[in-house]
């Protein structure tokens, strides 16, 4: 039954990944399923990408989105995840790109997928924190 449904999606979804440009593809086929279509995400299982470029506005946010086990661990390339966490700032969060924002490139993500993250959670809560601190982001509600 599984391999059926697998099937029905890979069939339903064809059209889509085949008229997507490159990096849209390459979202579709790996970060889709956890942080779905429009980078909305799933309430404990995967951050919503919305607002994501709130990241690259305090020290170590840039490295922060590579270094995530779920980008760093990919079986994507160094370049194949540069355009498409560049595709992901300017598809989901480009009203909040900082005005200098440089896009990532391979030679970046090869220096930080290096590092290895022992708490994803910790990280991301003191980022968040700091976002906070520096009115990037209001608090966010119990």
């Amino acid at each position: 039954m599984k391999r059926i449904a697998a099937m029905l999606a890979l069939v339903m979804f064809a059209p889509a990944i085949a008229n997507a440009d490159p990096p849209a593809q390459l979202y579709m086929l790996n970060c889709w399923g956890c942080h779905r279509p429009q980078g909305e995400g799933i309430p404990g299982t995967a951050p919503p990408l919305r607002g994501v470029a709130d990241f690259l506005k305090v020290p170590g946010g840039r490295q922060y989105l590579i270094e995530v086990p779920g980008v760093s661990q990919s079986a994507l390339s160094d370049e194949q995840v540069a355009d498409v966490m560049n595709w992901i700032l300017r598809s989901f969060s480009k009203d909040r790109l900082p005005a200098d924002f440089k896009p990532y490139t391979a030679e970046e993500v090869k220096q930080y997928r290096t590092v290895k993250m022992l708490s994803i959670i910790d990280k991301r809560q003191k980022l968040v924190d700091e976002m906070v601190a520096m009115k990037v982001r209001p608090a966010e509600k119990p």
